[in-house]
């Protein structure tokens, strides 16, 4: 259809106001583009459809990443945190995970906030009807609202999350269409996706029951209370010296742990053929790695207990999340099952579980910019793609958001890199190997999360923001400031002399007298069980550093061996990422490769070298192979 009037023109459009939304629409008006956020309800924008937290392995570092880059979910975060842990303090710098529990109305408000704050961003109340195409249908030109109104773009953004086709199942009787509680679903883009030649699949997911807090029994519970520290998701409050302000903190509430057990696993039992995921009602797949509590009944049977946690939904409520509970059985099996937990005996049921069946687009057929292959302007991010979860849907927002903004100002596009991002790990994942269950991204996905970690993320994407414009000047100033600080701490532990006798002794009796000097203080302060903060406060010096600074240095000297091979492996890779393939590449008359990895090049049509060796199937020979043939065809 060809658009011949509109009611507005814009250089992007973003369909959705989620975290995928959100950010999109961000990112490409930080990037210079006009941008339009099309959604049904303004009243829902950064809406936490399921668990009021963000973070979490993996996730945390997605999330200071998208802030690096100008984004509005750590910010967000920041403003609305009630709980926060440092997951996996224990183990390896790799794995360490920020968490925060969040307060559902305020992270909601924040979101709203950041968002219309940000210049170039128009938000507009109204339901996609259609996408406006001219060319054949293989150019985007805009969309037509059910309520008449056209607008016209060169890029538009589609971030849907479950609404594509959603449909609402608790227990198998109660079946409606929708896309989150209470919220109509989305059809007529879902048809006309379909029309265009777009492959669709049905994935589900779900949400356990909210309870009200007075009902519940503490003394049977373990209480988990926050460890906030000196941390803040968003670079943009850093603030150095001696001139701190006082960090905007909320209130911190205590989150309580429980168990699902024997008398659970019978009630749930007893009524599996209830269920809508076992009674028939839904075909789909879930999420692997957060399975409903009939999921884990069925597959663990062994298992004695599972655990529960109830985490607070905000300081102006009562009401809890029952994270480890979530379900489609009906709401009379789902109070049972909640009062034969310990602690819950006489609790009341605030909102009951569900399931949620939805369209989504099977990710391999977009570009690494996340632009459709064959349709010029038409960008996918979020669960529309096959993924779970808040962090990766905002990840996919950015990527989507900075690369609509090039297509319609005709910049360069941007693409990330696995060295040096997880959302470089998300998006190629996504597109060379596809999903067959909904995608939650991991540490063990990546194969440098020793240098691509949470608290590096500003050094490591700083420079790409600025080259790409998306920083303000009191933000270039945060961003110096913090790098700036890093490279002090580093300087210092050079320099710093920690009572030199003793790092002798203890290096010599470890055999390692002849170490840098700055090695030699990491390792004072590793054996003798102190951070680098408290061996400079030890010795008088750095004690004004912040702890983000610190923390980074720390990691930095004392796994400096470690990283120094990862960062080797890394440049290899980016030169593989150099390496282009062409478009039009006769992968089936490359007779050096081997069958499957003809047929799946030939499908996925990968646009480096790096993009074809994540294929599953393409061996490192066809790799080689590779190489000398399309050497070979280029004359």
């Amino acid at each position: 259809m060809i658009a011949t009037r509109f009611d507005d023109e814009f250089d992007v459009i973003v369909i959705g106001g989620g975290h995928a939304g959100t950010e999109a629409a961000v990112s490409a008006a930080r990037r210079g583009a006009r941008v339009a956020l099309v959604t049904s309800s303004i009243e829902t924008i950064g809406q936490m459809s399921c668990n009021p937290a963000i973070g979490g392995v993996a996730k945390g570092t997605v999330v200071r990443e998208i802030d690096a880059l100008g984004g509005v979910m750590g910010k967000a975060t920041d403003l609305a945190t009630i709980q926060f842990r440092m997951l996996n303090r224990g183990k390896g710098p790799a794995v360490w995970a920020p968490r925060a529990q969040c307060d559902r109305g305020l992270y909601r408000r924040a979101v709203r906030s950041l968002v219309e704050a940000q210049s170039g961003v128009s938000i507009v109340q109204g339901t996609v009807q259609q996408l406006l195409l001219s060319d054949g249908d293989s150019t985007v030109t805009g969309v037509q609202t059910l309520e008449g109104r056209r607008f016209g773009a060169r890029a538009v953004v589609i971030t849907t999350g479950t609404f594509l086709l959603g449909r609402i199942h608790i227990g198998t009787d109660s079946t409606v269409p929708g896309g989150r509680a209470g919220e109509a679903a989305t059809t007529h883009l879902a048809e006309q996706l379909t029309d265009l030649g777009l492959t669709l699949a049905r994935f589900k997911t779900g949400t356990p029951p909210r309870i009200d807090g007075r009902t519940v029994d503490f003394t049977l519970l373990q209480r988990q209370d926050s460890e906030l520290d000196d941390f803040d998701y968003s670079w943009s409050a850093f603030r150095s010296g001696g001139q701190d302000q006082p960090r905007f903190r909320l209130e911190q509430l205590p989150c309580w742990i429980t168990y699902a057990n024997a008398p659970t696993k019978r009630i749930v039992a007893d009524h599996i053929d209830e269920s809508a995921m076992y009674g028939g009602a839904i075909g789909a797949r879930g999420p692997r790695y957060c399975p409903s509590i009939e999921d884990k009944i069925v597959r663990f049977p062994d298992a004695e207990r599972h655990q529960i946690f109830l985490e607070p939904e905000g300081l102006d409520t009562h009401e809890l999340y029952v994270n480890g509970l979530s379900t489609s059985l009906p709401a009379g099996v789902q109070i049972a099952m909640l009062r034969s937990v310990p602690g819950l005996s006489r609790v009341e049921m605030t909102r009951a579980g569900y399931a949620i069946e939805y369209d989504y687009c099977p990710p391999t057929q977009l570009h690494a910019t996340l632009e459709m292959r064959g349709i010029a302007g038409l960008f996918l991010a979020g669960q529309i793609n096959g993924t779970t979860g808040y962090e990766e849907a905002g990840g996919q927002g950015t990527v989507a958001g900075l690369n609509a903004a090039a297509r319609a100002l005709d910049l360069e596009s941007v693409v990330f890199g696995r060295e040096s991002s997880y959302l470089g790990v998300l998006v190629d994942d996504l597109v060379t190997r596809g999903v067959d269950e909904p995608y939650r991204l991991f540490t063990s996905r990546s194969e440098f999360r020793l240098t691509v970690r949470q608290d590096n993320a500003v050094r490591r994407l700083s420079p790409l923001g600025d080259s790409l414009g998306l920083y303000s000047d009191r933000e270039r100033a945060c961003v110096e400031a913090r790098l700036a600080a890093e490279d002090r701490a580093m300087s210092l532990a050079r320099e710093t002399s920690a009572r030199p006798e003793q790092v002798d002794e203890l290096l010599l009796a470890g055999g390692g007298a002849r170490l840098p000097h700055a090695a030699r203080v990491a390792e004072l302060a590793r054996r003798n069980g102190v951070s680098l903060s408290a061996l400079f406060a030890s010795t008088g010096v750095g004690d004004d550093l912040p702890h983000d600074a610190l923390t980074t240095v720390e990691l930095e000297l004392k796994y400096e061996g470690y990283f120094v091979r990862e960062r080797e492996a890394a440049e290899r890779l980016r030169r593989m990422a150099g390496f282009a393939l062409p478009v039009d590449a006769a992968y089936d008359t490359m007779r050096s490769l081997s069958i499957e990895s003809r047929q799946k090049l030939s499908t996925r049509r990968p646009a480096t070298l790096a993009q074809a060796a994540n294929i599953p199937g393409v061996s490192p020979a066809d790799l080689q192979n590779l190489i000398l043939e399309i050497e070979r065809s280029r004359g």
